[in-house]
């Protein structure tokens, strides 16, 4: 990444933390110490990193994102990652929740020149190679995102430019594809929203399927092909980590957080949560979480 846009994110971000910049859903991370393994809900986000590294996890799958290549998750997805920093190069990312009408309009401005298949991009994320264009773009989004006239007068512009650089990317295919209304992935998209919504109900495989005019083997399929997890798997993931931010943040009893989650047995829950975490959840310290909730911005 370009010395200049590090030296304009360090300008805007001081200490560690996350900052909103006046471009509308934009914000700048800074920390200076790396990070454990956590997780976090992320729901159509750019990640471009600046400074420093990232390590993600997605069921089996593990990723690595730095200053050469942005991360793209076009659905809202649970995610865990790890930071890598130091004092000397503290980690520098820009974080954004894409605009779903700025995007949309996008896709369709560019839907004749077809979309290029990839094999490899099955997962509901993808990461693709900060190109010069790319990089230009984002060195001027910092320099209008300090100031609040400048970004209102080009904020819009400059996103709609930032997202066609990402929508000609060689691993777009999959943001291409939920735009569509009736892909599997679009479908996919639809049942993620539905489970981070509704995680705390009743959820089975069959009503989920016949939601999106699905059989349950095809939506099975699917649904791991873009998570990496089975449906049931994933709700319990979800479940799960829900459960550490109200045992962590809100300082819950075990009991209360069970059925907070959708459990009948708090002796289930936590069984499932020790398998999950590798310590019973009333272990739990109330400071956990707390750097999962700036990075999931």
């Amino acid at each position: 990444m370009n010395q200049e846009i590090i030296n304009l994110a360090n300008h805007y971000v001081k200490d560690d933390g996350l900052y909103k910049s006046y471009i509308e859903g934009l914000s700048l991370f800074k920390s200076s110490v790396s990070t454990p393994r956590i997780s976090s809900i992320c729901d159509l986000s750019l990640i471009i990193v600046l400074q420093g590294e990232t390590t993600g996890y997605l069921g089996e799958n593990t990723f690595t994102y730095d200053n050469k290549n942005y991360l793209v998750i076009p659905t809202s997805l649970a995610l865990e990652y790890e930071i890598k920093s130091t004092m000397d190069e503290p980690f520098l990312a820009i974080f954004h929740k894409i605009d779903k009408n700025i995007m949309y309009e996008v896709i369709d401005l560019i839907r004749d020149r077809g979309i290029q298949e990839c094999k490899e991009c099955g997962l509901g994320l993808f990461s693709d190679e900060v190109t010069p264009r790319v990089e230009d773009t984002i060195k001027r989004i910092l320099e209008a995102a300090d100031s609040k006239i400048e970004a209102k007068v080009l904020g819009t512009s400059l996103l709609k430019e930032l997202y066609y650089g990402i929508a000609m990317g060689g691993h777009a295919h999959f943001l291409h594809k939920i735009f569509l209304h009736n892909t599997f992935e679009s479908k996919m998209t639809r049942t993620l929203k539905t489970i981070h919504e509704t995680y705390h109900e009743h959820l089975d495989v069959q009503t989920l399927a016949k939601n999106e005019d699905m059989s349950p083997s095809s939506f099975h399929t699917h649904f791991k092909k873009v998570t990496s997890l089975t449906p049931l798997q994933y709700i319990k993931k979800i479940r799960l980590n829900k459960a550490m931010d109200l045992l962590s943040k809100e300082n819950m009893q075990v009991k209360e957080t069970a059925h907070a989650i959708g459990y009948e047995s708090s002796f289930h829950f936590s069984k499932d949560f020790k398998r999950y975490y590798g310590i019973p959840p009333k272990e739990v310290k109330p400071n956990l979480g707390q750097v999962n909730m700036a990075f999931g911005f």
